[in-house]
């Protein structure tokens, strides 16, 4: 079961990134879309991050739980907590350091892709060391 929230958490990631890469491609190939949803909007940007991130918390949390009560390695939560913490800090502070000439709007989309990707590797940890001592102990399941 805890493989399931750990790819599911991945998965969240996953389509976190992809947003954040395809929206401007998109937004800037058809004018329409650029005038209308433009990704550095302050609404558009607070309701998708705020919103993918009441998925991504729980689900983390209750696989890296479950993962670490099995395994017992400090590596996936280590990491895994540090992509979700990009995340959040993106999610909380980026229109802040956005209009405070801090980060320009693509560093934005760089931080929260690099978030994701360090978020999903946690997982993917988890997944693995799982499945290691699945293979090492197959009594303890």
């Amino acid at each position: 079961m805890q493989a399931h929230f750990d790819r599911f958490a991945i998965l969240l990631s996953g389509i976190c990134a992809i947003h954040c890469i395809a929206l401007p491609l998109v937004a800037s190939l058809i004018p329409l879309l650029a005038v209308t949803i433009q990704h550095g909007h302050q609404l558009h940007e607070f309701w998708f991050h705020q919103f993918i991130l009441l998925f991504i918390l729980p689900v983390s949390v209750i696989a890296l739980a479950m993962g670490y009560r099995f395994h017992r390695q400090v590596l996936p939560l280590v990491v895994a907590s540090i992509g979700l913490s990009i995340l959040v800090g993106v999610a909380l502070f980026a229109e802040y350091l956005i209009s405070h000439h801090v980060m320009p709007h693509s560093g934005e989309t760089i931080v929260t892709v690099s978030g994701g990707v360090v978020h999903a590797v946690g997982h993917v940890l988890n997944v693995l060391a799982t499945r290691k001592l699945n293979r090492q102990c197959p009594a303890k399941v």
